[in-house]
């Protein structure tokens, strides 16, 4: 079914700005394909320090952060929000965000668990891949093994209660229909399945969840939208990219840090970081 055009301006798409490397812009842009909500599509290649410029946050958003959906003078942020915006403006079908009143609450319930858990263990892929390379390292470098153990162990906290709980009698995350809930939640793995993350071992412990993302995974639009992380990835293993692709200096992830804090880097190398003294001298200009 296609979406309804009727709370649509016609003529005018939506743009959504984002970039194949991050996991929520690719569930948004799963979310749009699966629901034949038609688009425009803008890269921002984050690799650059393109969406670090205060330029850019003062037009888009004050994090920096993508994806980011543009409609007409409207811009909304947030992979979760643009989801619940597509949702309404398209009328999507109901199983997405939930068909009834303790459905939706049970979506939600699981949106907010996600954030803090299943999604800052992404630490364990980006600190191991392209955090290293962002600082001038070689994948997996022993200089991030802080970050990298603070990854894996939120991840596999994670993956215990996607096991226990989330998957224990269910088809997927939040029922037996497929919801956002799951795109969000697969395109974590597929990052960490792409950086060989997950050792086979650890997956066989997990049989409902691995069942659960290889499910996933042959979904059409799925395939589509983790081609350019799989294909990438896999040449960064065969050293067939290295960090001289980075020109930022400030951690992809956000929140995944050992040392400082989301948008203004972190110290390392014998860096100097004062940025909590020039908080604490200068107040909100600084922070």
């Amino acid at each position: 079914m296609g979406p309804n055009l009727t709370n649509i301006h016609i003529g005018k798409k939506l743009r959504l700005l984002h970039h194949p490397a991050s996991q929520p812009c690719r569930a948004a842009k799963q979310f749009m394909l699966e629901n034949d909500v038609p688009f425009d599509e803008e890269i921002i290649d984050i690799t650059t320090d393109i969406n670090e410029r205060q330029e850019f946050r003062d037009k888009y958003n004050p994090t920096g952060q993508v994806p980011i959906l543009v409609d007409g003078e409207f811009t909304v942020w947030e992979n979760v929000a643009i989801g619940r915006y597509v949702n309404e403006k398209y009328e999507c079908p109901r199983h997405w965000f939930g068909r009834d009143t303790q459905q939706r609450a049970h979506i939600n319930q699981y949106l907010q668990w996600y954030t803090y858990t299943l999604r800052l263990g992404g630490g364990a892929f980006h600190w191991s891949i392209f955090g290293p390379m962002i600082y001038g390292e070689k994948p997996f470098s022993e200089k991030f093994a802080a970050e990298q153990r603070k990854g894996r162990s939120l991840l596999y906290e994670a993956m215990g209660l996607l096991e226990k709980y989330w998957l224990k009698d269910r088809e997927y995350v939040c029922g037996d229909e497929i919801s956002y809930a799951d795109l969000v939640s697969f395109h974590e793995f597929v990052s960490h399945d792409a950086g060989k993350i997950i050792p086979d071992t650890v997956w066989s412990g997990f049989p409902r969840t691995y069942a659960w993302f290889k499910k996933l995974s042959v979904r059409p639009h799925a395939r589509a939208v983790s081609q350019w992380q799989y294909e990438t990835i896999a040449k960064v293993l065969l050293g067939e990219i290295t960090h001289t692709a980075f020109t930022r200096r400030t951690a992809v992830l956000k929140g995944t840090e050992i040392h400082g804090g989301h948008n203004h880097g972190i110290p390392y190398l014998n860096e100097k970081d004062d940025y909590i003294e020039r908080v604490e001298r200068e107040g909100a200009d600084a922070a």
